[in-house]
Parts: structure tokens; sequence; C-alpha cells
């Protein structure tokens, strides 16, 4: 793995797309390492490089949440979940519960409920990431308070859901920048190295036009004691 200090690993990288990224999935891709650089990606890393300890919190505890923070933690070394917020005690206990399984326990006194939750965790001065995985509608809010509280952040996407909001964190993301904060989100594709060696082989074959591109996709869902198969067909 090339060398790259934290800081740039943050910036580089999707929290979830650490590890992080679906915050990160394990991806089996080509056999030839993917070149970043042809299509202007960020580099792909195999883990999170040693140094000083980051600690986070996260801002929404149902199963995406707890997913994205058990993909941060699972990145790398010196990584720790501190604290917690949600509208619900029930998330918060069941998170709470997850991690303690993994003999990774969450102070109780760092766990906040209640809609202004989120204002509390980003209070704490410990924290030094936060990552905002609660419905996207309140996105643009809870960013603006981590920038507000100096807190590099991981958003989960969607980042917004009307003009209003995306005109809100592209103006919070600015003044991130401005102050040297690091900002990433849960595009974990812009990490997945088959998507970016399939993205650098049309680059190096210089086509003028592409005439067919197709993309399938299968899911599996489950809910209400059913199992669905979800597949998806996209022809242009």
């Amino acid at each position: 793995m090339q060398n790259i200090d934290r800081r740039k690993f943050i910036g580089k990288t999707a929290l979830a797309g650490l590890g992080i990224a679906g915050a990160g999935a394990l991806i089996t891709a080509c056999k030839r390492k993917p070149d970043t650089e042809t299509s202007g990606l960020p580099p792909i890393l195999k883990g999170a490089p040693k140094g000083k300890k980051l600690r986070a919190g996260l801002v929404g505890c149902g199963a995406r949440g707890t997913g994205a923070a058990i993909n941060f933690i699972s990145a790398g070394p010196d990584l720790e979940l501190i604290a917690l917020a949600d509208v619900f005690q029930d998330k918060i206990d069941a998170c709470r519960e997850r991690f303690a399984s993994f003999k990774l326990p969450i102070p109780i006194e760092n766990c906040f409920t209640g809609l202004d939750a989120y204002k509390k965790l980003m209070a704490l001065p410990e924290v030094d990431v936060v990552i905002l995985a609660t419905p996207c509608k309140f996105r643009p809010e809870h960013f603006l308070e981590a920038v507000q509280n100096n807190k590099h952040a991981f958003l989960e996407k969607p980042v917004a859901v009307d003009p209003v909001g995306i005109r809100s964190v592209i103006t919070t993301a600015k003044k991130a920048a401005a102050i040297g904060l690091c900002v990433v989100t849960g595009t974990q594709r812009r990490h997945q190295e088959d998507y970016i060696e399939t993205i650098n082989r049309l680059l190096e074959a210089q086509l003028e036009q592409l005439l067919l591109l197709k993309h399938t996709g299968t899911r599996i869902m489950f809910g209400s004691g059913n199992v669905k198969r979800v597949g998806t067909i996209w022809n242009t």
C-alpha cells in the first residue's frame, strides 16, 4: 500500500468506502491493479494506515448507520466508535449491544436521544469524525452542524433530497474545505476496483462514441418474511 497520511486517507476514501463504503464492501475485481490516475478517481487503499487514533460519533443508529460504523472500525488500526445519537432509544440500545458483542463498549454518557441528539454528540471535543446516516432529509442540517463543530464527516448518500438541501451541502462543503476538514460520501462504486477498471479500459480505448452500455444489478431483499430478488437492466 502506498504511503499516505491519516488526513489524506479520510479525504480520499469513503469512510464506508474506507472499508469505508457501503460503507465499504470488500471487492473482488479484475486481476490487473486499477490505475486511478487514468480515471481521475481517488487512490484505492486496502485499509487505513496506522496513525493517531480516530474517534467517531454515529448520527443515525439504524441498520445503515450501524453498518457504516462497523465498516469504519473494520477499516484499520486505531479507529474507534465512541458516541451515538438517534431520535429513538431502541436504536441506540441495539447499536450499543451490537458493538458490545464485539467487545467494543460505547459509554452510555456518550449516547444521546431526541431531535437535538446530533448537536450533543457533535459538541463532544473527543469526537474527530462524524458518520451521518439518518434519513437523508436531515443530512444538510447535520452536515452544517458538524462543520461548525470542526468535525471531519462522512455523509451517507444521498446527501439531500431537494435543490435547497443540495445548495446547502455545497456551501457547507466549501466551508469545510476552507478550514481544512475532510468530507467524504458513501458513493461506494467510485471506490470499487472492478468499476474503476471498467472505466479505465473505456478511457484507454479512446472510444469516440459509446454505442451500448448495459448494467445489470441483482439484490436480495429481505422483509415481511419474504425474500425478493430485484434485478435491473439499463441499456443506453
